[in-house]
């Protein structure tokens, strides 16, 4: 009898361990689509089979609980898992997660964050996501509906100049790399979005990092950090075409073409667009052009892609804003000046903004990036780059007198009488090129990554007299006003740590020291050249814990320190005016190059948060106190080119909590939700003016005042619905109130102290709420015609009047109710 039974035992064995069929379904793991044409096959065998158009495969064979089934699709992470494994599946479908880019999966691991597994407060916006309802939105439009984020245009419209920030914190102090290649201007610390128009088109992915930036992706950030990665490859050759149309005079145009996958190895693809508008707000035209080239070439061990992307721009200047009066009436709030003066009641004076105040700008970037596998535990990732930048924009100077445009004796000019009538070319040319390598290691328990960055950046300033009249005798268009070079020198080291301390705990731990070094060199008239360096440690320590597979907890401590941008220093170009080095003088003038009076900011970042995932909902709640000492903070004014003075302040304090929420209730609906409440105050600080009738400085204590920019109260919700082709959103963004200066509700009293203190009596930027909708319907067809897309994006639906952001007295206005329609098609 005991042998009758071993032996039935052993037949059942053998029955279950050989299986003749294997039937799934290889989906998206993020969208859930199917994934036509993925590879399956058992390892070490010669069964293999393809998914059909709806990502479904069969393999047939004899097959071993022990055998391990391999998934493959390009652009995703090859998938492994035992038959038998695999037999227990929900529904036997195989979710394959992307892999972004297949020469960055180094930076991918080091910057991503995998939700439930990674302490760190980020969003993520995917391919789809993004693809959604784009039309012609910048990078900060997008973005600015994740939490805590916001933006604004100075046209109006969100073409052209974009300006972006996370927590209130601008996009200087944002870190944003492109496949990893940081992209903040080295000397200004600005991302000039209006550089790469329609750069969306190809990207895989956008993650938002708030607070404290990652070493791995280079450049410390305080506010956050923007990881965007681009994709151009494609399993099967593609041809597309659209056109867009839209209020203000909008048109958009663009064609893609790509190989699709050459003999499994090589990949070729070029895309072209042209953004035109005449703009919101009076002479606030765009000619935007992009182009984006990527060549792919796939080796066993190796990945090499070059990727050629920019777009030469040309737009009129809008950069000025308006005083508040102007917001509210539909025909002001259109105008766009270049000088204005005005009160309570309505302008005093205005000067017209000049047609010919325009600007024309290429900056092309060039992208050789290698991944080599070394073996199964070591992979060593590169990333060469060259940027360069070239152009000019002309604006009013009609304000300049022979002074300011060193038209004097001792110059060799015998000026008459003042110039009138100016136009100033400001000409910039930049040269940027380095080396990010990465090494990932794997080892038990983790993965460790070293790297660094070598970034060198040179750049010419020079600023000329375009045109004007009663100028004196010699002049040409080749006299320099001003003239200086300029160069950032930026070298990093850093190392990255997860390790998992057991299932459900796991530490993360990094170390990043970057040298900076700034100089300015051969400043034509003044001659004040130097060179100043920093040498900072920024390190950072988190710990996640997964409570559940769904519910996870973390902790994160980071500290950040970053200099001044260059005008901090000193604003070379305005030396004329009277600018002067922003060092400790000596007893006989001149300057102590060692003693800079603005100081470096640090901020010591605590971030706490909860996350919990589901099929159908994602909810998260995170907490964050950011402590700074020299914290650089905007004065409540603009430079000549509309851009924010700023300083230094003692000590300052940010703290808040943020959530969101994702629940997609039905296969056809998805709800979103986030939103943020936060303080953001000055611990100690002061503001200081001269006065010059009085020859006496006046102090104001600003403790306790809210800083400038950032607004205490943030909402975005999102209603989505899809179904058969058809895509519908509504969205609705709700900013509260916040000021323009640093003088909260207090600026009446430090007026009644010093009534000069500022021009203006009304510093306050009222909360606005802005509603959009987005309707497309996306036709598949089997002809010749592969699929066709027709789109419909109202913005402002309510038509409210409002202003997305102030600075100091100037306003600036969001356009009003307008409208955005296209078509695209695939052959």
């Amino acid at each position: 009898m005991k042998n009758l039974i071993i032996l039935f035992f052993l037949f059942t064995s053998l029955i279950y361990s050989q299986v003749t069929e294997l039937k799934g379904k290889i989906v998206n793991a993020d969208t859930g689509e199917p994934l036509p044409a993925a590879n399956v096959y058992i390892k070490n065998t010669s069964f293999g089979a393809s998914a059909d158009s709806m990502g479904i495969f069969v393999l047939k064979g004899n097959f071993g609980n022990d055998d391990i089934m391999v998934v493959s699709y390009i652009g995703y992470r090859k998938f492994e898992i035992p038959v038998k494994d695999f037999l227990e599946l929900e529904n036997r479908v195989i979710k394959l997660k992307s892999d972004i880019i297949i020469s960055q999966t180094v930076l991918v691991k080091g910057t991503i964050g995998e939700s439930g597994f990674s302490p760190l407060t980020f969003t993520k916006l995917n391919k789809t996501e993004i693809k959604e309802d784009y039309t012609i939105q910048d990078i900060p439009e997008i973005i600015s509906y994740t939490p805590s984020a916001t933006f604004y245009s100075e046209g109006g419209n969100g073409l052209g100049y974009n300006y972006l920030s996370i927590r209130g914190f601008d996009q200087r102090r944002i870190s944003v790399s492109i496949n990893g290649i940081p992209q903040n201007d080295p000397e200004d610390h600005n991302v000039y979005w209006i550089d790469f128009p329609d750069l969306l088109e190809n990207t895989e992915l956008i993650q938002i990092q708030r607070g404290a930036g990652s070493g791995v992706a280079g450049y410390a950030a305080v506010g956050g950090s923007i990881n965007i990665i681009t994709t151009s490859i494609t399993d099967k050759p593609l041809l597309e075409l659209s056109s867009s149309i839209g209020s203000y005079n909008t048109r958009k145009y663009s064609a893609v073409v790509s190989s699709g996958l050459i003999d499994n190895k090589y990949s070729v693809y070029a895309k072209l667009s042209q953004t035109l508008s005449s703009g919101y707000r009076n002479n606030s035209w765009v000619d935007l052009k992009s182009y984006y080239l990527s060549a792919v070439r796939l080796d066993e061990n190796l990945t090499t892609q070059i990727n050629i992307y920019g777009g030469p721009l040309a737009d009129g200047l809008a950069y000025t804003g308006l005083p508040k009066f102007a917001i509210k009436d539909r025909e002001l709030r259109k105008a766009n000046y270049s000088y204005w003066e005005a009160d309570e009641n309505g302008y005093t004076y205005t000067a017209e903004r000049r047609p010919e105040e325009i600007e024309n700008f290429s900056q092309p970037h060039f992208e050789l990036l290698n991944e080599y596998r070394l073996n199964e535990k070591a992979v060593f990732n590169s990333a060469l780059f060259l940027v360069l930048g070239d152009g000019f924009f002309d604006y009013d100077g009609s304000w300049g007198d022979t002074t300011y445009f060193r038209l004097t004796r001792d110059n060799g000019f015998n000026p008459v009488v003042n110039p009138s009538n100016v136009l100033i070319r400001a000409m910039v040319e930049n040269k940027q090129w380095g080396w990010i390598p990465r090494l990932s290691l794997n080892h038990t328990n983790g993965e460790l990554i070293i790297g660094g960055e070598l970034r060198l950046h040179r750049s010419v300033h020079w600023g000329s007299l375009n045109y004007g009249e009663f100028l004196p005798e010699g002049i040409t268009k080749d006299y320099r006003y001003y003239y200086y070079e300029g160069a950032k020198d930026i070298f990093t080291f850093f190392a990255h740590e997860k390790y998992d301390i057991n299932s459900q705990l796991s530490l993360l731990a990094e170390a990043q020291l970057a040298y900076h070094r700034y100089e300015i060199a051969n400043e034509r008239y003044l001659d004040n050249e130097f060179e100043i360096d920093d040498l900072f440690f920024n390190p950072r320590f988190g710990l996640n814990y997964r409570y559940t597979p769904e519910l996870n907890f973390y902790f994160t401590f980071a500290r950040v320190t970053r200099e001044p941008r260059l005008k901090n220093y000193y604003d070379a170009a305005e030396s004329s005016w009277g600018e002067t080095p922003q060092f400790e003088q000596l007893p006989d003038g001149s300057y102590d190059f060692s003693k800079p009076l603005v100081k470096p900011e640090t901020m010591n970042d605590f971030e706490f948060g909860a996350a919990y995932n589901t099929e159908k909902m994602s909810l998260a709640l995170n907490g964050f106190y950011m402590l700074f000492n020299d914290e650089i903070v905007k004065r409540g004014q603009l430079d000549r080119f509309g851009q924010p003075i700023t300083g230094n302040m003692d000590r300052t304090i940010h703290y808040g909590i943020e959530s969101s929420l994702i629940f997609k209730p039905s296969e056809e609906i998805e709800l979103v939700f986030n939103g943020a409440l936060s303080k953001n105050y000055i611990s100690k600080g002061y503001a200081y003016f001269y006065s010059d009738d009085e020859a006496k400085t006046y102090r104001f204590d600003l403790s306790g005042n809210r800083i400038s920019g950032f607004p205490d109260v943030m909402f975005n919700a999102l209603i989505k619905y899809k179904r058969d082709g058809l895509f519908a959103q509504l969205s609705g963004k709700y900013v509260g109130e916040f000021y323009t200066d640093n003088y909260d509700e207090k600026l009446s009293e430090y007026r009644s102290i010093y009534p000069y203190i500022t021009d203006y009596t009304d510093n306050k930027v009222e909360s606005y709420f802005v509603a959009n909708f987005y309707v497309s319907y996306d036709l598949q067809l089997d002809s010749y015609l592969k699929n066709l897309k027709l789109y419909l994006q109202i913005n402002n639906i309510f038509d409210n009047l409002y202003a997305a952001y102030g600075i100091g007295k100037e306003f600036f206005p969001a356009a009003e109710r307008n409208f955005i329609a296209g078509i695209k098609f695939g052959l």
